[in-house]
């Protein structure tokens, strides 16, 4: 019965799922057995010192000693030859084993607590992938690259609350011997999205950064710098190692009886790497932004409207710092009638400066097939007195286009005339103004009445803008009422007394902006209003509304790009980055809310992995996983914000990307330390008014010493020198030689009629040239643009110590171009002279061919006459060195606004008697207080938190004989005689039947140490199959598998071999005798003592013609005793063998 009883005692089968993963595992971390009181004492099993590494030997150099134990036992292994290997099971990440569990001595090393992960990048060994050269001749050729070991270095990597290690295999083309680094541009570059996208970090040469992290940096919004980043890997990086620590000191205080000295137990403690600076982040964020710098560009240039406004901004041009400061008056952008930005663009002046923008977009639209716009909102330029205003002229090519001017602008030239806007009267005339140009629309605003009637309130301006809708009363109407409005505001006054209109500059205006009433009207058969949702009040349902008409959005637009580069200052590649990634994410925004159903927490920034997975599943699902609402076009070739302000002094733009992070750049081990003593965000901020200071030339008397009088004989001079004297002329910085400027600057300016220089007129310069003085003939110093530390601005300070990263050229280049901006004519005495004579020819504006012509831009095109006749006559620049630098409209007006006003202060200070009170103390000042040696220690309480008990190690442990805990099912043993020992077998139905797919057999698991066979009762028509040793216990959710009733029993032994790992080649039959009969004959010569003969490797024969392998793989081929060679005919095997068999060849 017993025996009965174990026959027909039913084992239950479970399902295991087996998933990628389990293709590669890791090896488990098996805890440390809990020791018996008896061995309480016994020491622990400590590493042997003799422990071998094996490791190559540039990992002994780069990789830390604390990480070389388990990398070396998890990565390497030794094969049959006795050298280094690395092992066959390959994954991406490696993790440490860690401390163990429990402890019951101290650890000899604290190593243990700090390990760090590793990353192993090995794309060729890992998925066999096919990696052509990089050399052109190799990759047109289609000569792969094979591995050829590892990467002599392991690169640290920063993470999130750490650091990591990565390395690399060793590449090598079989051609051209060249060797590459896997993780090179050229390797990265040839990975599909997915492979790609596992590459987890961004490369540099001395470190590297996870890409989490610069995800973090892409973002932009409020408050999202590279210096709050920075911050945020501090508290990371220090909760991170103070955890470690304390887990290590946790441990270590657990036996005090074995403590060592403070002293030393400090000096084993490995401090905590420092995060690198701002700076050196903000270079990897340059790094990553120039990867995706064309998806960028082509996310910009891919958006069209119907509507377009065109408004610009000088606030953001404030935080444009280093060389470029300065040099941009506007920032110009182009929206549509969705809100997304078409175009943005740094400019130097507005009007024909925006000529090539205007191009580009005509050509855009024009690519593409694209209907024109309609419509196009302008803040200025709308019309003409005289044929089309400049804003169509410069979309010439859109001859159905229709200029408006926006309406906010022109209510705004009318506050000019106001006296004060803190005027009693200005908001009831600003709201009269506006009901003179609009009006509502009834059914609107009576359905939000209604909604508003049961609260009792009225509506609010803000409710009327988005539920009602608004239209212009047409052009005689709005006369009619304007008039009307002055007429009734003009004598309006306060109880002071104080008018609210000043009626001469009213009148000059309404004169001037009547012309501009018909330009504010509503187009006819134009939509202007579009639905965007709609929301119920009160039981009343109304809907909102989003208006097209005037350039509002790009209003607020301007308020976020201003945020889109953090803080208060960024040199010119910094601002080009952040500009782009802005304008994106914008764009994606607006187009997910242009979108019925769309939510903005499906928002995806595009990328080759996005578009990837929509081209998989499109392919397989027939439809897109994930919409891309600003799906890209090509890009158009049109510059973009500092690009643009580039061009206009003939700036070409060149990408330079370093491809190969191993090759050494400028930035030093000091440039990758922080240095925030003057971070934005913690300074006292000032007040913006600028503090003036006296000049101190002449006023540095000290008042304790006598004024000595000054000796008539020292001052004397000879009649010749006091004649020589006279007749020299100074200049406005006090140096000699003035009239001479005067005169070459004279003969320069006679240049400006004509377009070329006669030999007189050569020698006429040549000579006046040699009359300056040697300081004017001497170097230019050019006025310095690029500061340590800013001087201007909110905090006067910057981001880092400076605002360019070294080695960052070969991105500068790639956004800005060679060369730097244009310079002021104050830098030399000579073009300033020019242009104070240009001055004095254009005191105004001017119409030259019909086209009206601002001041600055005619003195600027004459001075530009003059510098290419100078710059193209081979006699003048031969003999001289006349120095006519690039200037543009924005320097010249500012030079000379600065050159009036301190004329104008010189002539007011004449009347005013001058200050006579000397400017140094007499009585020196208090020593300055030093910093806190140590915080100052308060008198509060301090916080203490509940901390709980270490519990670790408490727990009853469970000895070896117990019972099994209550639910363990008991098994019958005995000796398995019919199955092999050293096996381990379970059972699959003949059929294809699901279930049984995949069968675990827990109960031998559990026995196999013992040697053990356990008697389970299988179904009938079941066959073996080998079960892998050490598999995992069945999962606690597994189906179990039903057995039925009056199955045959099996019996199976314990016992288990280690099997072969899932990827690795199973060996054929034939093989595997072979390598027995080998194996044998082997054992046999050296019983006799004698040495078993060696197999030679078979030789490969070369080609005599190409020097390559006479194989299929190099193109060979032989028939008949007639050897062939494609590379040397010229021809494929396939053609040759179809000659051959035709029987034409000879």
């Amino acid at each position: 019965m017993r025996d009965c009883a174990n026959s027909m005692y039913l084992i239950s089968f479970f399902f295991v799922p087996c998933t990628v993963a389990d293709l590669a595992p890791e090896p488990p971390v098996r805890p440390e057995p809990v020791p018996s009181a008896s061995k309480a004492a016994a020491p622990e099993k400590q590493p042997l010192p003799t422990e071998e590494l094996l490791l190559p030997e540039g990992w002994k150099q780069t990789l830390p000693k604390e990480q070389h134990l388990w990398v070396s036992k998890a990565l390497f292994t030794r094969d049959k030859s006795g050298r280094l290997a690395l092992t066959k099971n390959l994954r991406l990440w490696w993790h440490p084993p860690g401390p163990r569990p429990l402890y019951s001595q101290p650890p000899s090393s604290p190593d243990a607590f700090y390990h760090a992960r590793l990353f192993l990048w090995v794309p060729y060994r890992l998925w066999a992938y096919r990696l052509l050269c990089s050399q052109p001749n190799c990759r047109r050729l289609g000569f792969p690259m094979t591995a050829c070991g590892l990467y002599r270095t392991v690169r640290k990597v920063l993470d999130v609350s750490g650091w990591y290690y990565m390395a690399t295999e060793y590449l090598e083309c079989r051609s051209c011997k060249k060797k590459l680094a896997a993780w090179s541009q050229d390797i990265l570059s040839q990975l599909d999205p997915v492979h790609r996208e596992m590459f987890p970090a961004v490369l540099t040469y001395r470190l590297s950064c996870y890409k989490e992290i610069v995800r973090w940096m892409r973002g932009r919004s409020l408050g999202n710098s590279a210096t709050s980043a920075y911050r945020s890997l501090c508290v990371r990086h220090r909760e991170q190692w103070i955890a470690q620590t304390t887990h290590y000191l946790s441990v270590v205080g657990k036996f005090p009886d074995c403590t060592t000295d403070p002293s030393s137990l400090a000096a084993r403690l490995p401090q905590m790497v420092p995060v690198p600076c701002p700076a050196w982040l903000l270079s990897v964020y340059a790094k990553d932004v120039l990867t995706r710098l064309p998806e960028l560009k082509a996310r910009v240039t891919s958006i069209y409207g119907t509507i377009l406004k065109m408004d610009s901004t000088k606030k953001v041009t404030k935080k444009l710092a280093g060389e470029a400061a300065g040099t941009a008056a506007w920032v110009t952008d182009v929206g549509n009638e969705f809100g997304q930005v078409l175009m943005c663009v740094l400019t130097e002046a507005e009007g024909d400066g925006l000529l090539p923008m205007c191009s580009g977009l005509v050509e855009r639209y024009r690519r593409a097939g694209e209907v024109p716009p309609q419509l196009l909102y302008v803040d200025r330029d709308c019309c003409s007195a005289t044929g089309k205003g400049k804003a169509a002229a410069m979309f010439s090519e859109w001859d159905q286009l229709i200029v408006r001017l926006d309406v906010w602008h022109f209510m705004r030239r009318f506050t000019v005339g106001v006296t004060t806007d803190s005027h009693p009267l200005y908001a009831p005339f600003m709201k009269r103004l506006t009901a003179c140009i609009f009006e509502w629309d009834a059914s609107d605003v009576e359905r939000l009445m209604e909604a508003k009637r049961l609260t009792g309130c009225q509506p609010t301006a803000k409710e009327l803008a988005k539920h009602c809708r608004l239209r212009t009363r047409g052009a005689q109407e709005t006369m009619q009422l304007l008039e009307k409005l002055l007429q009734d505001f003009m004598g309006a006054t306060d109880t002071m007394g104080i008018r609210l209109l000043d009626q001469e500059r009213m009148q000059e205006i309404w004169q001037t902006q009547q012309r501009h009433v018909h330009c504010i009207q509503d187009p006819p058969g134009v939509q202007l209003y579009r639905k965007t949702g709609q929301v119920t009040k009160e039981g009343v349902i109304l809907p909102v509304y989003r208006c097209a008409r005037g350039s509002t959005s790009l209003e607020s637009f301007h308020l976020h790009l201003n945020r889109f580069v953090p803080g208060t200052s960024a040199n010119a590649l910094h601002f080009q980055m952040y500009l782009l990634e802005g304008l994106v994410q914008w764009n994606e925004a607006r187009g997910v809310a242009a979108v019925e159903g769309a939510r903005r927490e499906n928002i995806c920034y595009g990328g080759q992995l996005l578009q990837y997975c929509n081209i998989l599943s499109q392919q397989l699902l027939g439809q897109k996983l994930v919409q891309d609402y600003t799906s890209p076009g090509e890009y158009t070739g049109e510059l973009i914000g500092v690009e643009y302000l580039y061009s206009q002094t003939n700036r070409a733009l060149e990408e330079d990307l370093a491809k190969d992070p191993d090759v050494p750049d400028d930035l030093q081990d000091e440039d990758l330390l922080a240095d925030l003593e003057g971070d934005e965000g913690f300074e006292d901020a000032y007040l913006d008014e600028p503090t003036e200071f006296m000049e101190l030339e002449g006023n540095l008397q000290n008042p304790s010493q006598p004024s000595s009088q000054t000796d008539p004989a020292a001052v004397s001079s000879s009649p010749a020198s006091s004649s020589q004297s006279q007749m020299e002329s100074v200049g406005p910085d006090g140096q000699p030689g003035y009239d001479h400027v005067i005169r070459l600057a004279d003969c320069l300016v006679d240049l400006r009629h004509q377009g070329f220089v006669t030999q007189s007129m050569v020698e006429k310069i040549v000579m006046l040239w040699n009359h300056l003085a040697d300081h004017d003939k001497g170097p230019l110093i050019y006025p310095p643009r690029h500061r340590d530390k800013l001087l201007k601005g909110r905090f006067k300070v910057s981001h880092s110590k400076t605002n360019v990263t070294p080695g960052t050229d070969s991105l500068k280049r790639c956004f800005l171009g060679e060369g730097g901006p244009a310079q002021w004519p104050s830098a030399s005495r000579l073009v300033e002279a020019i242009c104070l004579a240009l001055c004095r020819i254009h005191p105004a504006g001017q119409t030259i061919s019909g086209v009206r012509v601002n001041r600055w831009a005619a003195i600027l095109r004459d001075y530009r006459k003059i510098r290419d006749v100078v710059l193209g006559s081979p006699g003048i620049m031969a003999q001289t060195k006349l120095k006519l630098f690039e200037l543009n409209q924005l320097t010249i007006s500012q030079w000379f606004n600065a050159r009036t006003k301190e004329q104008e202060r010189e002539v007011l200070q004449q009347d005013i008697e001058a200050f006579s009170a000397p400017l140094v103390a007499p009585v020196p000042l208090p020593p300055v207080l030093q910093k806190l040696l140590e915080a100052v220690q308060h008198g509060h309480s301090c916080f203490e938190s509940a901390i709980p008990q270490d519990a670790s190690g408490q727990a009853a442990p469970r000895s070896r004989g117990r019972p099994p805990p209550v639910g363990t099912a008991a098994a019958s043993v005995k000796p398995g005689p019919h199955v092999s020992p050293g096996t381990a077998t379970y059972l699959t139905p003949a059929s294809t039947s699901a279930p049984f797919a995949a069968l675990a057999f827990n109960a031998a698991l559990e026995s196999s140490s013992a040697g053990f066979a356990k008697t389970v009762a299988f179904p009938a028509g079941a066959a073996p199959v080998p079960v892998p040793a050490g598999a995992a216990p069945v999962p606690a959710g597994a189906v179990p598998l039903s057995v039925p009733a009056g199955a045959a029993p099996v019996t199976v032994v314990g016992v288990l071999a280690p099997v072969a790992a899932p990827d690795e080649k199973r060996v054929p039959k034939t093989t595997a005798w072979r390598r027995k009969k080998l194996a044998e004959a082997a054992a046999a010569a050296a019983a006799q003592g004698l040495t078993p003969r060696k197999r030679q490797a078979p030789q490969q024969f070369l080609c005599q013609k190409c020097g390559q392998p006479k194989t299929k793989e190099f193109g060979h081929s032989q028939f008949r005793g007639v050897h062939f060679c494609a590379k040397a005919s010229g021809k494929t095997v396939a053609q040759w063998m179809e000659e051959v068999k035709k029987g034409e060849t000879k």
